[in-house]
């Protein structure tokens, strides 16, 4: 038996669904072997050793770097006007954050600010009630011809 052969069976044993694994494919001798969708082996016939030049290992390595990640597409201006648009947009959503919080602890100092007041007008307007009893009920006793005394009142005791 091909090791090949028994490579995919010890894995679809490990597996447990050679089906899912392989989707569908071998690892026969002849046929390709990839791994995520690159080609292992490349252009070099299996079982078969090439070694590379160090022109050829430095160009390899400069286009897959070029593959991955280009830094020319980030140092454009248009990506750097997308980035402070960004930026300001997120800045200026910060700040209405800020705004709000500040606005909403004005907004409950004030409140309070309010209750206060209400309770010393309501206090204010029971005192006036009481005085004004108090200047009319004097003014019907010297109607009826009673007048205050200089004398503390007395106390009744039950």
């Amino acid at each position: 038996m091909p090791d090949a052969i028994k490579f995919e069976k010890s894995l679809s044993g490990f597996a447990g669904h050679a089906g899912r694994l392989f989707r569908g494919r071998t690892l026969s001798p002849g046929g390709d072997v990839e791994l995520a969708g690159i080609d292992v082996l490349g252009e070099q016939a299996q079982g078969v050793f090439i070694p590379e030049t160090s022109d050829q290992a430095a160009s390899s390595r400069t286009r897959q770097t070029e593959d991955i990640f280009d830094i020319g597409a980030i140092l454009r201006l248009r990506t750097f006007l997308y980035l402070i648009a960004g930026t300001a947009l997120l800045l200026f959503q910060i700040h209405n954050t800020l705004t709000i919080k500040e606005l909403a602890k004005q907004n409950e100092q004030l409140r309070e600010q309010l209750r206060i007041s209400t309770s010393i007008r309501t206090s204010q307007e029971l005192k006036a009630s009481e005085l004004q009893s108090i200047h009319n009920i004097s003014g019907y006793a010297q109607a009826l011809g009673l007048s205050s005394s200089a004398l503390p009142p007395v106390d009744l005791e039950p």
